[in-house]
């Protein structure tokens, strides 16, 4: 039983996937446990082959170069018969003509005493214009397997299998989809991080604003305060001390770059300096303000 021309294009259809981009091939079957598939080089003239392929009944030429005019293909209405020429003793596009003329649908063009694929050329362009059918050249194996095993003759198809292309537009639209998608989640978490982290920083330091409401002690002789612990100068008179809520004090432009520019902590002990905290009353200071001078004790 002849398998049905839709199975025998689903068949061609898949062997197109698995076939190498640059790879032009016939496959012919003959039963369902019978296919083989030889390689082709298609024609520089002529009718381009079919993207879902050319499905068809080879039949020899008679005369087999097809030289001159040669027997008509068997009468099968809406059935395509392919024409197998043997090279030699005239020029490719008058041995394709012919097989037109005579009503094939295709031609296939075999090599003789050589499996060498060649790109068949015309050598008379008002023939090459008048051409309206595909071709395509094929080596001396193949055309003994056609003509002996799957030729009409035998109850075999073939299919003409147009080179594959690879098609980049049908794959590159999905793939620049993905890639747009891909992207638009990186950089939308890009941008996420990045406002955290101007977030964490912002909290994790003291503005301007805040670093003006923790206080200011102007230093004067006797202080409790000796020593800045960020450059280890001691304390001069009329020094700008700022008064952390620790108690700790140190230089006003020593201590300010670190709490706006790296933490809001106390560079000794490490405890968050809150903003809008009041300076803490020294050792013996009643709450005096910063600029009231300390008083000497009563006498007794």
């Amino acid at each position: 039983m002849r398998p049905g021309p839709v199975a025998l294009l689903a068949a061609a259809a898949a062997a197109m996937l698995l076939t190498p981009p640059a790879e032009t091939y016939i496959q012919a079957v003959l039963g369902p446990n019978a296919t083989m598939e030889f390689s082709d080089l298609p024609a520089l003239f002529g009718a381009p082959l079919p993207r879902q392929g050319l499905l068809g009944f080879v039949v020899e030429a008679r005369p087999s170069n097809a030289c001159r005019p040669i027997a008509p293909a068997p009468g099968a209405n809406g059935t395509v018969f392919i024409a197998l020429v043997r090279r030699y003793d005239c020029d490719f596009d008058v041995k394709v003509l012919h097989a037109q003329q005579a009503g094939f649908g295709a031609a296939v063009v075999h090599n003789v005493d050589s499996e060498k694929l060649l790109n068949m050329v015309w050598n008379d362009e008002r023939l090459r214009e008048q051409i309206a059918i595909p071709a395509v050249f094929v080596g001396q194996r193949a055309a003994a397997f056609l003509r002996d095993t799957f030729s009409y003759a035998h109850g075999a198809h073939v299919v003409l299998i147009p080179e594959y292309v690879f098609p980049l537009g049908y794959y590159l639209v999905p793939f620049t989809g993905v890639v747009g998608v891909v992207v638009a989640v990186m950089c939308t978490v890009l941008v996420v991080r990045c406002l955290q982290h101007r977030k964490r920083l912002r909290r994790n330091r003291l503005s301007q604003e805040q670093l003006s409401k923790v206080p200011v002690h102007q230093y004067r002789k006797g202080d409790e305060y000796e020593v800045c612990a960020i450059c280890l100068d001691e304390y001069e008179e009329g020094d700008r001390l700022r008064v952390l809520p620790c108690a700790h004090a140190f230089h006003s432009r020593c201590v300010d770059p670190w709490l706006t520019r790296t933490r809001r902590t106390c560079p000794v002990c490490k405890q968050r300096v809150p903003p809008g905290t009041e300076e803490p009353a020294p050792q013996g200071d009643t709450g005096a303000s910063e600029r009231t001078p300390l008083l000497p004790p009563a006498p007794v």
